[in-house]
């Protein structure tokens, strides 16, 4: 694709304000400060940085809302905002009452370091930066034209550079700057569109049933399965983290229910574009491109720019967000634990450990390079797993140490069976059944014998 030289510059300038804003001042030597912020998140820099870290794989969102319209916001917002809600109001007091530094710590308190060990490898997998990563070289690979490969290695080293100074810090301060530009980008594109081609009013009326059945065609078990790993939002890594670094426990509850509301917002303003992007572009548009192909036929010189800014800084918020958390959980969560690495400081193990997660995270989008299928087999193995002990820990209902550690092997480990078969039937599922299930229906099963078991040795 070939840009003006404006919006190349406007581009060029985005990625030097993010640079300077994240390693501006922000050196530490508190490993508090470098994973947390030493907790002196407010409530303004709390909703921004949980609604910009919230959206990395914008690539993803450009393929469904293209291909399934409407059903978009039913499989990508609804889930999150039912156990966003929840969340903020049953969880995030006590979550952030538990003064932890991250979520595996929550299991170690309470069974011990097994159990610790066995949810920081789940959390790596919800934390990967993989997803995004692939969804930064896709952009830059239609932008510059770049090999893919060499796109995702080139959008790695940038976006590890300034975290790497400032941790958390660093995230955050950037985090507020994106917040902007993500809903600025996608405002220019919907006015633009929306005065250039026609409004939205018009454009519903011209879409066919497809893209407005809240379906979108797709099978009511496929839709749930969505649903379910909408609960990724109880276990997930960063939202955990954002939480712990909050000042008050207030905040935390407030802030939550704040982000609900933004995502709300924002998924209308995407899910609006891929159905212009529907409407406008030829048939044989590569959905995922989707977006930045609208964007290069529609604006002008300038405002192309602009929106294609709010777009890596949609992406770019996420990725280093989860790196951040990668390298937290490995480092600090993993490797501190073993004698071999105590003489190294638990920051250096974060900065070793994140350029570690960095190059898994380059390999596993080269070899699964689709937003979707990375979302999806990472949730369906890691979310029952978590779920369970996490929020009975939070709740002050610890179960037996042996059940949590079953909980932690079994039900990811059915579930990546499923899909393992699955994926050599040629993507056949068992019964049709998502592996999503069969896993949840083990972490189920587990919590009823072991709970029966329990209240028998308490009579």
């Amino acid at each position: 694709m070939n840009l003006h030289l404006v919006d190349i510059g406007l581009i060029l300038v985005y990625f030097i304000a993010v640079l300077l804003v994240g390693v501006y001042n922000t050196r530490t030597d508190s490993t508090s400060d470098y994973m947390l912020m030493s907790r002196k998140l407010t409530l303004p820099a709390f909703v921004m940085t949980l609604v910009s870290t919230w959206y990395g794989g914008i690539l993803g969102v450009s393929e469904y809302s293209t291909s399934y319209g409407i059903s978009n916001w039913i499989i990508f917002g609804l889930p999150y905002y039912v156990f966003g809600i929840a969340f903020a109001l049953l969880v995030a007091k006590k979550a952030r009452a538990l003064e932890v530094n991250s979520l595996p710590e929550i299991l170690v308190s309470d069974y011990g370091k097994n159990a610790g060990w066995l949810a920081s490898v789940w959390v790596l997998l919800l934390a990967s930066p993989a997803p995004y990563i692939l969804t930064l070289g896709l952009i830059l690979n239609f932008f510059l034209g770049l090999n893919l490969v060499v796109a995702i290695i080139v959008g790695s080293i940038f976006s590890l550079f300034y975290i790497l100074n400032g941790g958390f810090t660093s995230v955050i301060k950037t985090d507020k700057l994106q917040f902007l530009l993500m809903f600025a980008g996608f405002l220019i594109i919907l006015m633009v569109l929306s005065g250039k081609y026609m409004s939205p009013i018009d454009l519903w009326h011209s879409l066919p049933e497809s893209h407005k059945s809240l379906t979108g065609g797709q099978s009511l078990g496929y839709i749930l399965v969505w649903f379910f790993i909408g609960s990724w939002t109880m276990v997930d890594p960063g939202f955990h983290q954002r939480v712990y670094a909050t000042t008050t426990p207030g905040i935390a509850k407030r802030g939550i229910l704040w982000a609900v509301l933004f995502w709300f917002i924002f998924d209308l303003m995407t899910t609006l574009t891929g159905l212009y992007a529907f409407s406008y572009l030829p048939a044989e548009t590569i959905p995922s491109q989707a977006f930045l192909v609208l964007g290069n036929a529609v604006l002008p010189i300038g405002l192309q720019g602009l929106f294609y800014v709010g777009i890596l800084a949609t992406v770019m918020s996420t990725l280093d967000s989860n790196t951040l958390v990668s390298g937290i959980t490995l480092g600090k969560d993993i490797l501190s634990t073993f004698s071999f690495f105590k003489t190294y400081s638990t920051k250096v193990l974060i900065k070793a450990s994140m350029l570690i997660v960095m190059l898994i995270g380059i390999v596993m989008a080269i070899w699964m390079p689709s937003v979707i299928d990375l979302w999806y087999t990472f949730g369906t193995i890691s979310i029952p797993a978590l779920l369970i002990p996490t929020l009975f820990s939070i709740f002050k209902k610890p179960l037996s140490q042996r059940a949590v550690l079953l909980n932690l092997t079994i039900p990811p480990m059915a579930s990546f069976l499923w899909f393992l078969f699955g994926k050599i039937d040629d993507w056949s599922y068992f019964w049709g059944i998502e592996p999503f299930y069969p896993g949840l229906f083990c972490s189920l099963l587990i919590l009823i014998l072991f709970w029966n078991s329990h209240k028998e040795a308490t009579l």
